[in-house]
């Protein structure tokens, strides 16, 4: 059993930062902290950015920090292609493998860092994936995470912030350095605890997710696809419905505004059925503002017409659901109570163990050893060396739950045949 987790004393909380409070925006100021950046093995960052009104993260503070300082760089000074090479010995810095990137719930901060300056950190350590493996819960927030593993309280409340102001206000300067003024103190002790579990390079495989540059490129393929899978649509509503994902993929992105404000889903699977030939047609589709109608109706006529001639559409099989009768239905109950208790025993997230896609495909394998796991695409290798044995053991009817008062208990049922021996015991 792992020993249960203690808030650190005052005595023990890490000493801050040492904050720059003005923001960078000149090459030399960039120049300067980058060179000292390149001392250290590890370093910190965040970004604050705006996207209520826009397709792309509007990105106006990155946050980044060592163990002694914290600095906060403007990237409004930056965006302009004629401003962007003076950032040029961060973004190297972004993209050096040999220094450990720590950033909390990555997936925002690298989407902003690759649409707004074409790249994305690499080794990187987001402290929610680590927290998560570590038993502090799943996607838990970076403020709970400090009080529980340092002991340290944060003012948070700055969430709907407008970034863009300028000059920011001093409230607004600390929150920012409040954001990663302890974030590499806080991956220095869950890397610890992740090395007494075994579990570092699980971690950093997890959090390696969201360095994958096509995350965050177009893939209108994959979102019709998607979008097909209701099986509403036949081969030549699909070829629409693709034509159409084209063009709003690349209209978003061009005016810079939501999917939502050009062209809902509803819409475009509207389209795909009905296929309209001319603009007095189009315009009957609610939906679709009279503003974007004058500017992409031919567009979007065109885009059907593609549709119409294409030759070699093939509509997405649709994969059928695996449904579960009524006796696996209960044993996947049961077996999902007992992938949490192993989770809470093991102190991880449940979904680092198993999904609940992956129990009914669990349930019918005829698995015989935690290696049979891997190899099927079951489990994860990190899932299969922590809890391979007990599911093989329940599923093989060697374990039992039963109930302690508030508590409940998993009883080795092969362990008590050994005493008795009498293998009726069990039936």
């Amino acid at each position: 059993m792992i020993p249960p987790k203690t808030t650190p004393t005052p005595s023990e909380l890490p000493p801050q930062t040492k904050p720059h409070w003005e923001p960078l925006t000149t090459a030399e100021e960039i120049h300067e902290m980058s060179a000292k950046l390149r001392e250290h093995d590890i370093i910190a960052f965040d970004t604050e950015f705006i996207r209520e009104t826009t397709f792309y993260p509007c990105v106006e503070i990155i946050q980044i920090a060592t163990d002694e300082e914290s600095w906060l760089v403007d990237a409004q000074a930056f965006k302009d292609p004629k401003t962007l090479e003076n950032l040029r010995p961060l973004l190297d810095i972004f993209e050096d493998r040999s220094i450990l990137k720590i950033v909390h719930a990555s997936q925002g901060d690298q989407e902003c860092l690759y649409t707004t300056f074409g790249v994305v950190a690499v080794n990187t350590l987001d402290t929610a994936v680590a927290a998560s493996l570590c038993g502090y819960g799943d996607s838990i927030g970076l403020g709970n995470l400090l009080k529980a593993a340092l002991g340290v309280t944060i003012k948070k409340g700055h969430a709907r912030t407008n970034w863009s102001v300028r000059p920011l206000p001093p409230q607004l300067l600390e929150y920012a350095h409040v954001d990663v003024e302890y974030l590499v103190a806080t991956a220095r002790k869950l890397i610890g605890e992740l090395e007494k579990l075994g579990r570092k390079e699980w971690a950093l495989e997890v959090s390696a997710k969201w360095e994958v540059v096509s995350l965050y490129q177009p893939d209108p393929v994959g979102m019709a696809q998607k979008l097909a899978r209701g099986g509403r649509l036949d081969q030549r509503g699909y070829a629409a419905l693709l034509e159409l994902m084209k063009w709003r993929e690349e209209r978003v992105r061009q005016v810079n505004l939501p999917r939502r404000w050009v062209a809902d889903d509803n819409i475009l699977m509207d389209l795909a059925h009905v296929r309209p030939k001319d603009i007095a047609h189009l315009g009957t589709f609610r939906g679709i503002n009279k503003g974007e109608l004058s500017k992409s109706g031919e567009a979007i006529l065109a885009a059907l017409h593609r549709a119409n001639d294409a030759k070699d559409v093939v509509l997405p099989k649709l994969p059928r659901p695996e449904i579960p009768n009524a006796s696996e239905a209960q044993a996947l109950e049961l077996l999902r109570c007992y992938v949490g208790i192993l989770a809470d025993r093991h102190q991880i997230a449940a979904k680092h163990l198993m999904t609940a896609a992956q129990l009914l495909p669990l349930m019918r394998s005829k698995i015989e050893h935690p290696s049979d796991l891997v190899a099927r695409g079951v489990l994860s290798e990190g899932s299969s060396r922590l809890i391979g044995d007990e599911v093989i053991a329940m599923l093989k009817g060697k374990r039992a739950l039963s109930v302690e008062g508030s508590r409940v208990k998993i009883v080795k049922l092969d362990k008590i045949l050994e005493q008795v021996g009498d293998p009726k015991l069990l039936e």
